[in-house]
């Protein structure tokens, strides 16, 4: 006997459940129960509400429908495999070898087409797998066409270009029969299980009773054999029904006109046929009793209930009231009942503080997460009675928010009172075990590019460290030798080729790692030795690690050789064991993700061997088949752990949670967009029951919708994090708040339209000062607040001036008795970068490098300045600027060929002048001997050596305009000459970019008292600055004493200089160094002491030097 028992809450059909196990026992105690679920989430809280009833929860299995259903053909029918030869993953490789012998007919014109240019194979293993997936298809929702097809008939409303199908499954057929394997399948198994179940054969077999509870939906073929075993056994299907009338038969407004042919009315005469009223009559008919979300949305349960209305049985209603206290139990009796409250006069009015139903608009996922958790402890703090298992938080993409989660909840340490206990479901194995993503990786190097990143990356995975005994440090090492040897791409240069480039071996890992053993040897100053320039980083036990790198380097290049050639499944399963020997010392938590691994395999072998698939097989196709096996593997052990669960919306659907909230509601995120296939002629010839994502995914949310029973909570992106520009929510968002728009008025301002007060906007920022300024959470308002109290600070200052970096002078200690010259002009070039180094020990420097993927095709400023030093240092010596492209290109840094030396051409033409005239100041006089610097300035004694001494004096140069640093630096060094060699001037030469010339700036003799005089104040401006940081810009200063106009328009220069320009890119601002811009972040509020020091410090400087240059 089939009983169907309709009810609007899962609890209630849960404790049904239980009273039928309670009253009516299995007679035999050794037989189990059988309760069919949809997920394993719903048997796991099925199993936990059974045992809290029943005390244990023990003999009772919970299969899914398609394994239970396989199960009874097994028992009801002969010689039924535990595997069909017609499972898709089967199917697949038969098919994959048929439509390669078939292609030549005239019918699969379309797919020879398609299979053009399939070298490895891949495209054919791909359209066999999506071929397989529609076979499959069609065998539980169209098996009366396989039946067909199979007698030749049917053919007659297959499009033309689509005749290729039953050709290809007739051959499917003939081959399994080739094969000696049963030729069962779903179509026909499902025919003749019908028929000796109606005939009362081998009914002995089959389990006493068996429940199908809480199902959304099922085939038509299963709604069939259910009915039909119910001839034999009892039936129990315990539907979750949104809706106490019938409602199989409701129109949606919006697309009635496009859905029109998809609509089945009721007959009245059947209706009246039911033994027992399987609804109530509602007491409005017709269009006028549509309720718009159950239109919309619950098209998957109205075909389910529409399929099953006409079987016989005996239908039970379990239906529960919903009061209307809330705004959310309005939508949820509304829909209950059948209603629409926007045809209620008056419209129900919603309290002030309701929350039962918010939106929350956020800019980026992260703050979807951080706002879900200060609203969560707002709940917690209000509701004693909510616990964290009472909460339910449901994804579309779990993947794509797991970072945040692990980011928020998981940052707060468990002592904290703000710690929440959670756990993540539904997530690839991928994002959890690296192990995974670098086995496929290492089985695609053959198609990589061996990117520096790339391979450093595959180096970050814990086991292929242990493998090749490095560690962390060893990593950030290699690192720095990876950028400093230029290495940039590609294993050697054979492998290069394979991209159809020219074969050179500069920037490829071999080239690198030659450059380090090199350096081994001898230093980078020997020059070039048999083409390789020596690096200089690999010294001492070093060696060991550059060691370390040529045995990964070396199994790599021998992979990726290996790699290029196809190998039967024996041969493949043996190579993947070997990789893993080979790259991977795994430990105990690498054993899952090695499971998945070799069961993969496993399972290919079981396929090939039951498809009696024997030809060899590509790497493309074991990268692809195995690629797909993981990505299908999620993390779903921890469901109803007592702690807040990330899901997606499919293992908790119909369960109830006290509270339930939906993340990521972003318009094209949800519902799912789904890409059907050209030859899926099932999307052409639709009809009621079939299966549709797209139409699963608005059920999931409206089953979302009414399993909340106390609050529904969505998130989405709902603005740009760039710009704030709005973004549209899901169009499930936007229907059910157009229909709380239209059906409802709320108390708080009955002016504003209720959509708008369901929203809540919350800031940018977690710090904005804005979810701080509310008190009243615990009062459950829903305006904005904020548990961080990490980001309280940061609030309390944002749109006010920040605190001073300090706010009196430390005290005076551990001032030096001695300084070198290249301290004190260390400290003047940066004396905030100074003070943090020397006196905090605080270092504000991004040692990090992006290292680059490609090879240089052009510079950056920093190689391009290195690279002038060099040309100029060789036209100063009149030596060839090919040797400076020599060595330039052995290391790497400038691009290959022709593209390097037209850079160096144009440098040398930039340079020529400047070169020429140092050239003729050195060689017109003499040069001298160094001179050791030994001053007392002070209480200080200043030393050191000057080096590039002539009889004319100083000369100092640099390939690049004067700036105020190089002013400053050679001030100091022509003090400390003056004082000791009286009667020398000291010239500074730099370079006119725009003029290809020279510029030059010369200091002036100074008497020996009047230098000690300046060295004087410039060190008691360097003790000052060990005890508080010194407002001294160089730069700015300069612009603000060069200026030429009134002091407005000096002023307006310095703050430019120090600021930027706000509307031009790439120009330099002084104030954005790191260590001035936590200092000093504001030009004005400084200015005045700027302004002294600049004086004090420069002017001197430029008033004792006069500019000049070439004419």
């Amino acid at each position: 006997m089939l009983t169907i028992y309709h009810s609007n809450r899962l609890d209630i059909l849960k404790d049904l459940l239980i009273a039928l196990i309670k009253r009516q026992p299995l007679s035999n105690p050794l037989q189990d129960e059988q309760i069919l679920v949809q997920s394993p989430g719903m048997a796991q809280w099925l199993r936990l509400q059974l045992a809290e009833e029943l005390g244990v929860a023990a003999a009772i299995n919970f299969p899914l429908p398609a394994s239970f259903l396989w199960e009874m053909y097994i028992h009801i029918l002969p010689h039924v495999p535990k595997r069909s030869a017609f499972n898709k993953e089967t199917m697949t490789w038969k098919i994959m070898v048929l439509v390669k012998q078939m292609l030549n007919q005239d019918n699969f014109a379309p797919l020879k087409n398609y299979l053009t240019e399939d070298d490895d194979d891949l495209k054919s293993y791909q359209l066999a797998g999506k071929i397989a997936d529609i076979f499959d298809q069609y065998l539980v929702y169209r098996p009366d066409w396989i039946l067909k097809w199979e007698q030749d008939d049917g053919l007659d409303a297959i499009p033309h270009k689509q005749l290729w199908q039953p050709e290809l499954w007739r051959a499917l057929v003939a081959k399994t029969a080739e094969l000696n394997q049963p030729h069962w399948h779903r179509a026909n198994m499902h025919q003749q299980f019908n028929e000796k179940i109606t005939r009362g054969k081998s009914v002995h077999t089959l389990p006493k009773r068996f429940f199908v509870f809480g199902i959304s939906a099922l085939p038509p073929h299963f709604i069939e054999s259910l009915h039909t075993l119910s001839q034999q056994t009892d039936v129990h299907l315990m539907i979750t029904n949104p809706c106490r009338y019938f409602w199989g038969d409701i129109k949606d407004p919006k697309y009635l006109a496009k859905m029109k042919s998809r609509h089945f009315l009721l007959n009245n005469d059947q209706r009246s046929e039911r033994k027992e009223p399987f609804y109530k009559t509602s007491s409005i008919s017709g269009d006028d009793c549509t309720n718009p979300l159950l239109a919309s949305m619950g098209k998957l349960g109205r075909d389910y209930l529409y399929q099953i209305h006409d079987l016989d049985a005996v239908d039970i209603d379990a239906f529960a009231d919903i009061p209307r206290t809330t705004l959310l139990k309005h939508i949820q009796a509304d829909i209950l009942d059948l209603a629409d409250s926007s045809s209620n006069t008056p419209k129900p009015e919603i309290k002030k503080n309701d929350t039962s139903f918010r939106i929350h608009n956020c800019h980026s996922p992260i703050r979807e997460v951080e706002v879900l958790h200060d609203q969560l402890l707002a709940i917690f703090a209000k509701h004693q009675d909510i616990t964290p298992k009472d909460i339910v938080i449901m994804l579309p993409n779990v993947d794509a928010y797991s970072p945040w989660i692990q980011t928020v909840f998981g940052s707060i340490p468990k002592q904290d009172p703000r710690y929440i206990p959670f756990s993540i479901s539904d997530n690839s194995v991928r994002t959890e075990h690296p192990l995974l993503t670098g086995v496929l990786k290492l089985l695609n190097i053959d198609n990589s590019r061996c990117t520096a990143p790339e391979l450093l990356d595959l180096l970050d995975i814990p086991a292929l460290q242990r493998r090749f005994k490095l560690n962390q440090n060893d990593l950030e090492t290699l690192r720095q030798w990876v950028n400093d040897t230029g290495i940039r791409w590609g294993i050697n240069s054979h492998q290069q080729s394979r991209f159809d480039l020219p074969i050179m071996s500069i920037n490829t890992w071999q080239f690198g790692l030659r450059r380090m053993l090199l350096g081994y040897a001898m230093p980078e100053s020997s020059g070039i030795h048999a083409g390789i320039l020596p690096f200089d980083g690999v010294q001492g036990l070093n060696a060991c690690l550059c060691g370390q790198l040529a045995d990964f380097l070396e199994q790599i290049e021998q992979l990726s050789t290996s790699l290029n050639q196809e190998y039967s499944i024996d041969e493949w399963t043996r190579y993947v064991n070997n990789l893993l020997e080979q790259f991977f010392l795994p430990n105990k938590s690498d054993e899952y993700p090695l499971k998945i691994i070799h069961d993969a395999m496993e399972h290919l072998h079981e396929q090939l061997h039951d498809a009696d698939h024997q030809q060899p097989l590509t790497k493309s196709i074991i990268v692809s088949y195995l690629t797909e096996r993981i990505i299908q593997r999620q993390n779903s052990k921890r469901f109803l752990a007592g702690q807040v669960n990330f899901c997606t919306l499919m293992p908790m659907r119909s369960i109830p949670f006290k509270i339930v909230c939906l993340l990521g509601m972003n318009d094209g995120a949800y519902p799912r967009s789904i890409d059907i296939a050209g030859f899926d002629l099932i999307a052409q010839n639709s009809r009621r029951g079939d299966r549709s994502r797209r139409d699963d995914d608005r059920y999931l949310f409206l089953e979302a919708l009414l399993s909340a029973q106390q609050q529904f909570y969505i998130s989405y992106v709902g603005k740009s994090i760039i710009d704030s520009s709005p973004r549209a929510p899901s169009v499930l968002v936007t229907e059910l708040l157009n229909y709380c728009q239209q059906g409802f008025i709320g108390q708080k301002d009955p002016d504003t339209p209720l959509a708008e007060q369901l929203i809540t906007e919350h800031p940018l920022q977690a710090f904005s000062p804005s979810v701080f300024a509310s008190k009243s959470k615990k009062e459950n308002d829903i305006s904005l607040f904020s548990y961080a109290r990490e980001w309280l600070p940061a609030a309390r200052r944002k749109g006010q001036r920040p605190p001073p970096f300090i706010v009196s002078p430390l005290k005076a200690t551990n001032i030096p008795d001695s300084i070198e010259i290249s301290e004190l002009i260390r400290f003047f070039r940066n004396t905030s970068k100074y003070f943090c180094n020397h006196r905090l020990k605080v270092f504000f420097d991004d040692n990090e490098k992006v290292l680059a993927e490609n090879e240089s095709f052009e510079l950056d400023g920093l190689t391009q300045y290195s690279l002038k030093q060099e040309l100029l240092e060789a036209l100063i010596l009149d030596q060839p600027s090919t040797q400076v492209l020599a060595l330039r290109q052995a290391s790497g840094y400038l691009p290959h060929g022709a593209f390097g030396e037209v850079i160096v051409d144009e440098q040398v033409k930039a340079l020529t002048s400047m070169s020429n005239h140092i050239r003729d100041l050195t060689t017109s006089e003499t040069l001298e001997e160094d001179i050791e610097i030994g001053l007392n300035i002070g209480d200080i004694h200043l030393c050191g050596w000057l080096k590039q001494l002539y009889s004319g004096g100083l000369i100092r140069y640099r390939p690049s305009p004067i700036k105020g640093k190089d002013i400053i630096t050679t001030w100091i060094e022509h003090l400390c000459y003056c004082a000791t060699r009286p009667s020398r001037s000291t010239r500074l030469i730099g370079l006119d970019h725009k003029k290809r010339t020279y510029q030059q700036r010369t200091f002036n003799n100074l008497p020996a008292d009047k230098a000690i005089d300046y060295l004087d104040a410039l060190m008691s401006v360097y003790k000052e600055g060990l005890t508080y940081p010194q407002p001294l810009f160089p730069e700015t200063a300069l612009a603000l004493l060069n200026s030429t106009g009134d002091d407005e328009q000096a002023v307006k220069r310095a703050r430019l200089c120090f600021e930027g320009n706000p509307h031009g890119s790439g120009n330099f601002a002084e104030g954005d160094d790191p260590y001035i811009s936590r200092i000093y972040p504001s030009f004005d509020s400084s200015y005045q002491t700027i302004r002294e020091l600049s004086i004090d410090v420069l002017n001197p400087a430029l008033s004792h030097s006069k500019a000049g240059g070439s004419s």
